[in-house]
């Protein structure tokens, strides 16, 4: 497939640090030698110019940096009823829900990255996989594998589309998209009409707005392009050669200190920016 790989993050001002650390993992040892990419960045109405300048500079030393701006109505939106949810996350995590509206039509797929994962090794692969059809690809999520799994996604009426309590259900922390096909399947829209439809029971939010809206039209991706069964490499050593991204869901984050020390640890802390510009939100 010709042409650079396009990948887009979100962030609000607290997250610029991850976000930063999650492009140096991509540069370092996601592009190939000679490879190219476009990152599409799109940032919160709390980060300021100075910042986003300097996230745009460190996109420039491996790559094209555009800036998307997004509505301020995405900022209004509820994000989970339940506590543990709404604790870890801002609503710059709705903004993959736009990507299809937002970028030109000229480019017809995105890698969307969440911003608390590292990449480990080449992507080319993943960014040349065929959808076959489907309007994204993704990995199923350990956590809650099924459509029914965690109490079931809210809202969800079983007479209407194709999903059942039974069928997969994707993390959305990493989404190789068909843009072309998005669109045409209004995944924007059909996503927001669920958050706010939904609005009052909310619980993994983005990711089940996602799941509706895509209604099992996905590519099942190897988990090791979304790997959140991370604290296997402190045990299996030889894994972190499979696996190409590293998926730090849940509570325990590498740049915490709580985080466990060792390799993985150790491996992320290098990518993690240590300019004042770029760290004083942290």
């Amino acid at each position: 497939m010709s042409g650079p790989m396009h990948v887009a993050v979100a962030f609000d001002l607290g997250f610029v640090p991850w976000t930063v650390a999650t492009m140096r993992s991509v540069a370092a040892a996601g592009i190939p030698p000679g490879g190219a990419v476009t990152w599409w960045l799109m940032p919160a109405p709390d980060v300021p110019a100075e910042v986003l300048a300097a996230v745009v500079e460190e996109g420039e030393r491996v790559g094209d940096p555009q800036v998307l701006r997004v509505p301020t109505e995405l900022d209004e939106l509820p994000l989970s009823s339940w506590r543990m949810m709404s604790s870890r996350i801002s609503n710059a995590a709705y903004y993959r829900l736009l990507l299809p509206d937002l970028v030109p039509d000229s480019v017809d797929r995105m890698l969307w990255l969440d911003s608390d994962v590292m990449c480990t090794g080449d992507l080319t692969e993943l960014w040349q996989t065929d959808l076959e059809g489907a309007l994204l690809g993704a990995a199923v999520d350990i956590g809650s594998p099924t459509v029914g799994a965690a109490t079931g996604i809210p809202g969800l009426d079983p007479t209407v589309g194709r999903l059942t309590k039974r069928s997969d259900y994707f993390n959305s922390g990493v989404l190789l998209m068909d843009l072309p096909r998005c669109r045409a399947a209004e995944l924007s829209t059909r996503s927001l009409d669920y958050i706010r439809t939904n609005s009052g029971k909310l619980r993994f939010a983005v990711q089940d707005a996602m799941n509706v809206a895509v209604d099992d039209s996905w590519l099942r991706l190897d988990p090791r392009w979304n790997d959140m069964d991370f604290f296997r490499f402190e045990q299996e050593l030889g894994a972190v050669d499979e696996t190409r991204i590293i998926h730090f869901a849940g509570k325990k984050k590498p740049w915490q200190e709580s985080f466990p020390d060792g390799p993985l640890r150790d491996r992320y802390l290098t990518y993690l920016p240590r300019t004042p510009d770029l760290t004083a939100a942290r």
